[in-house]
């Protein structure tokens, strides 16, 4: 997984409301049919540990990592193993947040986010 990789511009990383002590994790966006898959790595953090929230297009991931969990996954920027992890990005208004999915498997947090009907590719007839 790359460590911060969006091809398709429809995710704006913001660093500015980031949490002072969590690093911002290594995540990928890729383009579906009709959605965008945002896929982040989150070692050692727990469902339990896990909050996504949406406030006016600001999507904010945040994962704590459980004490145990503190052995591994270092931060190759600083060396420390973080305690937590956080990503913010704002949607892109063609997106539609009402639908989106969400899946933790084996750290990995994957959300899917559906294209609005009115942003989908459609032949228009022509008369």
């Amino acid at each position: 997984m790359g460590t911060h990789y969006d091809s398709t511009n429809t995710l704006t990383v913001s660093n500015r409301e980031h949490h002072p002590t969590y690093p911002r994790p290594s995540y990928f966006v890729k383009r579906e049919e009709g959605a965008f898959r945002l896929t982040i790595a989150l070692p050692g953090v727990s469902r339990d540990n896990l909050n996504v929230s949406l406030e006016k297009g600001l999507l904010t991931v945040t994962g704590s990592r459980a004490s145990g969990e503190l052995h591994s996954a270092k931060d190759p920027s600083n060396g420390r193993v973080p305690e937590g992890y956080q990503l913010q990005t704002r949607l892109h208004p063609d997106l539609s947040p009402e639908a989106m999915s969400a899946q933790l498997k084996n750290g990995i947090l994957t959300l899917v986010v559906p294209e609005k009907e009115s942003a989908k590719k459609r032949d228009i007839p022509i008369n």
